[in-house]
């Protein structure tokens, strides 16, 4: 398949600005079935759309400070190495990791990676979900909490 550089998942989420305001939406709808208000109803998904934008660049800049602050942590943690620090890089893509999953990730022993985990638990960035000894999954839940909030509805 030709790749043209089209993005391959959404970057704006209407449907959670659609949400917060249903009556309106659901309203707006009528108003083009029944008297062909097109005019409302691009006004209103036009302040989606800006809404959204906006949302989503402060949701960034927020999801960098929180890398960068933790980044720092890392780096000034007397137990930092060179493997938690590439573990860290790659925790916003892999918010949830397991000791098999940073084996694989950087081609390395069980005993780096786990060691790597560790030191980011350690120091608060990851946080063990399961409560068991073996198979065990850390989250990297500072994270997931901010994507969380940022894209819940308002209600």
């Amino acid at each position: 398949m030709e790749d043209w550089g089209l993005l391959r998942e959404p970057l704006l989420y209407l449907s959670l600005f659609f949400k917060r305001r249903r009556a309106e939406y659901y309203r707006r709808l009528s108003a083009v079935r029944a008297e062909g208000d097109w005019e409302g109803w691009t006004d209103f998904f036009l302040e989606g759309v800006a809404t959204i934008a906006e949302e989503a660049v402060a949701s960034a800049r927020d999801l960098f400070q929180l890398v960068s602050k933790d980044r720092d942590r890392v780096l000034t943690s007397e137990r930092a190495s060179v493997m938690a620090a590439r573990l860290l890089e790659a925790l916003p893509s892999n918010p949830m990791v397991t000791i098999p999953r940073a084996v694989d990730l950087f081609d390395t022993t069980k005993p780096t990676a786990s060691k790597a985990v560790s030191v980011l638990e350690e120091i608060g960035i990851l946080k063990e979900t399961t409560g068991r000894q073996r198979d065990r999954v850390f989250t990297y839940k500072s994270y997931l909490e901010l994507l969380k909030t940022e894209t819940e509805p308002l209600d």
